[in-house]
């Protein structure tokens, strides 16, 4: 039996399940269907109870947002979602780089950091040199305001060049020192951030992230929250989720309408289809679909690479890191670990009133690019957390368990890190690697010679004649961010509903 609906959504992360429901609620008489792979809602947020350890959460994806990002911001504030500030660097955290401790009240103290810089890039942070470096290609870049930095993206040139023509690591070697570049890559905890993605967008992207206004919070009760409450405003309205869902492929048939295929379920035909997807998921669909054969959806999908991101969570009775001097934001490291984050120690239950004794949380590791490869080489053959489970008592933690080398490995770098010569075992561990199908990536980044700007508006609607419409963070303005999957969603519904 084929189900006919008004519109089918698949891809149940936060820019499918938002629209779902903004669609839902502006039209309640509408039958909106969202069709999601996994057993749950949320995608890239995913936020865990760790075993015995009552009011914290691990943050195995999306783990924040920015106070300057509006709709996210609203979303949150409108869903009353109680938040808390979401620390990230202060004088004391440690970086461990090219075999020295500093803290970070040494990054500014050129006789202690292990970088030769020159003299004019003495004395200045990481942040503050990728500024000084935009400042210097964009005089007065810090300044200008979002209708200006469009004109920036789409005239600007340097050295004869378009900025969407050059790479941002090929710019960035132009106006500081390879030590200087060093110093950030290292210090600055990431690796793709400083890759040769297009230059037009990484500018304002960097100005929107890393600027001294920018305020990170996180959601108290997880940012897992976020799409979870937006699925039952969307169910409450009306409308319909179904899990454990794979859509195979996809055709137009002669009256207008998308016929959607499922693995072991009937058809469902749709008078709209909006793909929820990111690029690898795209790509994961049938070879034979005829709207990804098409030359111009074929020359869209590609304008984004997908980028590797791999978490580690361990699990301690009390917060030994606090013997070296730190207690929150994070840390950060050359070695494999990369960047540690410190989630802190339960607040409810007995332990709340035992301050020496508490369970604690630790990101043992924050990973991209290269560095993934290390710890994807130390799980278990053939370990998946990405496709649908059957339903299971199990706590959810249990999925993201962690194999014992990779839990030696990370406690060997830690004692490294924080210089201390004991560090108690962890009872518990789990991780995620989001480089695996069908998610292909933790966040996209545009490839140089695209013009972004172009390529998010045809990617609402790639094709006239197909009422097929692509939203999500990887072809967005805000890649990387909740934000940028939301963007979508609104410039869908405010153009073609």
């Amino acid at each position: 039996m084929t189900n006919h609906i008004d519109i089918a959504i698949v891809g149940g992360g936060i820019s499918g399940i938002y629209a779902a429901w903004r669609l839902q609620k502006q039209d309640p008489t509408r039958n909106i269907h969202l069709y999601e792979l996994s057993d749950r809602i949320g995608g890239r947020l995913i936020s865990l109870d760790p075993p015995e350890m009552q009011g914290i959460k691990a943050e195995f994806g999306g783990m924040r947002y920015l106070t300057n990002q509006p709709i996210v911001s609203n979303l949150v504030a409108e869903l009353g979602l109680a938040t808390r500030p979401f620390p990230v660097s202060g004088d004391e955290n440690i970086y461990y780089l090219r075999g020295q401790h500093m803290r970070g009240s040494d990054l500014t103290d050129s006789k202690k950091i292990p970088y030769r810089l020159s003299w004019l890039e003495r004395g200045k942070t990481p942040g503050e040199l990728v500024m000084n470096a935009i400042d210097t290609l964009i005089p007065g870049a810090t300044k200008l305001t979002k209708e200006q930095w469009q004109d920036v993206k789409e005239n600007y040139t340097f050295q004869g060049k378009h900025l969407w023509e050059l790479g941002w690591w090929n710019l960035l070697h132009q106006v500081m020192s390879s030590e200087a570049f060093k110093f950030i890559l290292d210090a600055g905890g990431y690796d793709t951030l400083v890759t040769n993605w297009n230059a037009a967008e990484a500018l304002p992207w960097y100005l929107a992230d890393f600027g001294p206004d920018a305020q990170y919070r996180t959601i108290i009760d997880g940012m897992e929250t976020l799409p979870r409450m937006v699925a039952k405003q969307f169910v409450d309205a009306g409308g319909n989720i179904h899990l454990g869902q794979r859509l195979n492929t996809f055709v137009k048939r002669e009256d207008g309408q998308i016929e959607l295929i499922f693995d072991d379920a009937p058809p469902v035909i749709a008078q709209h289809l909006i793909l929820a997807m990111p690029r690898r998921s795209l790509e994961l669909l049938d070879d034979d679909t005829e709207f990804l054969l098409h030359p111009t959806v074929r020359d869209l999908i590609p304008t984004v690479t997908p980028h590797p991101m791999f978490k580690l969570f361990l699990c301690y009775r009390y917060a030994w890191w606090q013997d070296a001097g730190v207690n929150n934001g994070r840390s950060v490291t050359d070695l494999p670990l990369r960047q540690v984050y410190y989630f802190g120690s339960e607040r409810e239950g007995p332990a709340a009133y035992n301050q020496e004794l508490r369970d604690s949380l630790v990101m043992a590791s924050y990973d991209d690019g290269e560095h993934v490869g290390f710890w994807r080489g130390l799980a278990d053959r053939g370990h998946s957390t990405t496709h649908c489970f059957p339903e299971s008592a199990e706590p959810r933690w249990n999925r993201y368990t962690c194999p014992s080398a990779m839990i030696e490995h990370a406690q060997r770098q830690l004692k490294v890190v924080h210089d201390l010569e004991y560090l108690p075992d962890a009872y518990a561990a789990g991780f995620q690697d989001w480089g695996q199908d069908p998610y292909g990536g933790a966040w996209n980044s545009w490839n140089i010679h695209v013009k972004g700007w172009e390529v998010q508006e045809k990617m609402i609607q790639p094709l006239d004649e197909w009422p097929v419409y692509v939203i999500g963070e990887a072809y967005s303005g805000a890649q990387g961010w909740i934000e940028g999957a939301l963007q979508t969603a609104e410039t869908l519904l405010k153009t073609k509903f």
